[in-house]
């Protein structure tokens, strides 16, 4: 990959090199002419494009290829930078031997830490039925892999490659210290919940060369993903206490509140209602984070963000988050000090699960199969 990121782009300076077409829209001027608006990105940022006199070929060509090769000159545009593109060249991965993985924004985690912390949480588990639930939810073809890649929303919050084990992780951080205050909940269930609650979306988004929706994400969604999931684990096990299977199962159709919020049921167990806030809490909280260093005010810039769908209002920063960092947001996976949500819990440790024989699918180590 070329060392020229974008989100170090400078006004007036020339630029070289390959791109992901995040977005591509073919346009007519007023006078007749065509030209393509484009979303470039690497896995720093994502910028906006214009390639001028256009074509509709040209236009064809691009569509047909996730990478464009593009030449061009850096312009700002509303306090913005912009590319304008003066020569492109439409590539396939194969052919510019890249990683299309690598042009995708990325979890500032480590992904094999944030895996090893996941394991330590299964394992911490103490109901036997719901962790060999959850571990048979894991088990399916791929799920690992994808549990450990895929983004947890499209644009919304946790919008990179390892988002969805980073929001899980921080859930269960937030779940610990709930489970500590309101000592009469159910851990076990509520963790086994936060572990599979949004686990479809390995399912509902793609994620390849950008995110965005599968025909079955579109169609049927994660919850309702999750649910079969979670029926087929049970039936294949045999065994399992049909009240425990169905209380996750209601857990992780509920977890959105609301019925007009993709829900089939609202939460009516205590540990329902708890998933479904620290669940908000969380995504809300991220993006409103992630709203804020996209805005990015100066000292003396007005401190309102643009209208946000997700938090339903415009967004007012406070000067004092001018001196925050992303060193601030959990979870804090690189530092080898700061053991994992399982050890800080204040509960008596776990009797040490059977270790699970390792799958065909031992695409990493650990002493889980995954």
């Amino acid at each position: 990959m070329q060392d020229h990121l974008l989100k170090n782009l400078k006004r007036g300076e020339r630029l070289e090199g390959v791109f992901l077409v995040e977005t591509a829209n073919f346009k007519q001027t007023r006078n007749g002419k065509h030209f393509v608006q484009l979303v470039l990105r690497d896995h720093s940022a994502a910028v906006k494009a214009l390639r001028w006199d256009s074509s509709r070929e040209e236009f064809r060509g691009i569509e047909r290829h996730p990478f464009l090769r593009v030449s061009g000159r850096v312009e700002e545009y509303q306090g913005n930078m912009q590319i304008v593109v003066d020569e492109l060249e439409p590539v396939g991965a194969d052919d510019a031997r890249i990683d299309p993985a690598e042009f995708l924004p990325r979890s500032r985690f480590d992904l094999e830490a944030m895996q090893k912390e996941l394991e330590n949480l299964i394992l911490s588990i103490q109901d036997e039925g719901l962790r060999r639930i959850v571990l048979k939810v894991l088990d399916r073809p791929g799920l690992r892999t994808a549990f450990r890649n895929a983004p947890a929303g499209k644009t919304m919050h946790h919008a990179y490659v390892g988002g969805l084990l980073e929001h899980v992780l921080s859930l269960a951080q937030v779940a610990e210290r709930v489970c500590d205050h309101y000592r009469w909940l159910d851990r076990g269930m509520l963790l086994a919940g936060v572990i599979l609650h949004d686990i479809g979306k390995t399912a509902e988004l793609s994620y390849e060369t950008g995110f965005g929706y599968t025909d079955e994400g579109q169609m049927i969604g994660h919850i309702v993903l999750v649910s079969g999931w979670i029926r087929d684990a049970t039936r294949e096990l045999g065994d399992i206490d049909p009240e425990i299977a169905l209380q996750l199962e209601h857990l992780v159709l509920s977890h959105h509140g609301k019925l007009e919020y993709g829900s089939p049921k609202k939460p009516m167990t205590a540990e329902a209602i708890a998933m479904h806030f620290i669940d908000n809490l969380d995504a809300k909280l991220a993006g409103f984070w992630q709203a804020f260093r996209e805005s990015n005010p100066g000292p003396s810039d007005n401190r309102w963000g643009d209208m946000n769908f997700m938090l339903e209002v415009r967004p007012y920063f406070p000067r004092r988050m001018d001196l925050l960092s992303d060193d601030l947001l959990p979870p804090r996976l690189e530092d080898d000090a700061v053991p994992g949500p399982a050890a800080r819990s204040s509960r008596p440790a776990p009797t040490k699960a059977k270790e699970p024989e390792k799958s065909a699918d031992g695409d990493a180590g650990g002493t889980l199969p995954f």
